[in-house]
């Protein structure tokens, strides 16, 4: 029989099915392909964003207390602070400020200084009794505050003191030690101040050895304290001012710090010395350095040279007029 013309064979069948499965699936990667460009066209990639920070509440405001004490009693406590203080001692005192939130009391004290003035900051606690929290300088706060307190520069009115003058003079007690070279140099400030106020003042000299212990390893301390055995002496016959500059020219001489000899001290005797009763004197010139140096602890003295005057006022020599004049306004040579 004749096959009829049209009918295909089994291979070129399935070639015919490959070609319309390829086109099948490149219709179906072309149609992908437009809805990807579809979708990348109407929503854009969003823009990166950080977080928003938590917002931080507002500080509230402070409930403010009222002082507990007066400002002039908050004065009154900084100046008993700064009298714990030898550098503060030398500053004025400043009317301190008070701050409702922390309930404190603060004051910046000056502080004079080679070249200008140092600062430090002082806080008090403003409790039922005033109390120092903090004084910022480089030294060690004190254990506890006196009574004591700051009247002006270099000035420490001594509390629980009695006045010691006597009528119209005002007594005048110097502590010094005639070996120490700042009580040498201090004397140069309180010599001329006792010259221009002679007529009110009852001076006397009272020896706190300094120097004077540190050179007993050295040359023994009957040498060493042979000198203030001498000023004691001299003192008891008004000779004090003959003898003691005499002896200071003598030891800044010898250029080292050694005591001066009996032969040395003895030249320097005035030749108005009633011989008899200074040797008599030196006997019991130990107990009266002795007494001097208790002097010093009664009245809070721990370094020389320094001044008291009626008992009551502990004074820095650089500041020697200015205390004087501060607590005796009306003595002849402060009135203005």
């Amino acid at each position: 029989m004749k096959k009829v013309e049209n009918e295909k064979s089994p291979a070129k069948a399935m070639v015919t099915s490959l070609q319309y499965l390829t086109l099948a699936l490149s219709a179906v990667a072309v149609i992908m392909l437009l809805g990807l460009l579809f979708i990348y066209h109407q929503a854009p990639p969003q823009p990166t964003t950080t977080p928003t920070p938590t917002p931080q509440p507002s500080p509230s405001v402070c409930a403010y207390a009222a002082p507990a004490h007066t400002a002039a009693e908050a004065k009154a406590y900084l100046s008993r602070v700064m009298a714990a203080y030898t550098e503060m001692m030398r500053s004025q005192v400043p009317d301190p400020t008070y701050d409702g939130c922390d309930k404190t009391w603060s004051a910046v004290i000056r502080i004079p200084a080679t070249g200008g003035e140092r600062r430090t900051y002082i806080r008090i606690n403003d409790t039922p009794a005033l109390m120092l929290d903090n004084t910022y300088l480089e030294i060690v706060k004190p254990s506890y505050v006196t009574e004591d307190r700051v009247l002006t520069n270099g000035t420490i009115l001594l509390a629980n003191k009695i006045n010691c003058s006597n009528g119209s003079l005002v007594r005048m007690m110097e502590f010094s030690d005639p070996y120490c070279p700042s009580c040498i140099l201090g004397d140069q400030l309180i010599d001329p101040f006792r010259r221009q106020f002679n007529s009110s003042l009852d001076f006397d000299y009272h020896v706190l050895p300094s120097t004077m212990q540190a050179m007993e390893n050295n040359y023994g301390r009957e040498d060493v304290n042979r000198i203030a055995y001498y000023i004691i002496c001299a003192q008891k016959q008004q000779l004090l001012d003959d003898f003691k500059p005499c002896a200071v020219r003598k030891y800044q001489s010898k250029g080292v710090a050694a005591p001066l000899t009996k032969d040395e001290l003895d030249a320097c005797l005035p030749s108005s010395l009633n011989r008899t009763e200074f040797d008599a004197c030196l006997l019991n010139a130990p107990r009266d350095l002795a007494f001097d140096k208790s002097m010093a602890e009664t009245y809070g003295v721990s370094e020389t040279p320094m001044v008291l005057f009626d008992c009551q006022y502990r004074v820095l020599p650089e500041f020697i007029k200015t205390g004087f004049c501060y607590t005796h306004p009306t003595a002849a040579g402060c009135i203005q």
